[in-house]
């Protein structure tokens, strides 16, 4: 199964709207931020996620067994994080 994440499911559902209504410029201006706000909110989750991994990847080189599985922990926290 693959998780879906509450914001990329509105980003779905917003650009289904936006299709049966004929294009993006037929959204309200509410929608329209709320896009810009589920846009921002991916770049920051993508931005944490990689984060981790690649602190994940210094843990390991490091020879840090369990401080590599705390953030291995977080990284899984955050790939069920559906909502």
């Amino acid at each position: 199964m693959i998780a879906i994440h509450v914001v990329h499911r509105r980003l779905a559902e917003l650009a289904e709207k936006a299709e049966r209504l004929g294009g993006y410029d037929r959204l309200t201006a509410d929608e329209m931020l709320e896009i810009f706000h589920c846009v921002q909110e991916n770049a920051r989750f993508v931005r944490r996620y990689d984060e981790l991994r690649n602190l994940a990847l210094v843990a390991r080189a490091a020879g840090d067994r369990e401080w590599e599985a705390e953030i291995r922990e977080r990284i899984a926290r955050m790939e069920v994080w559906t909502g």
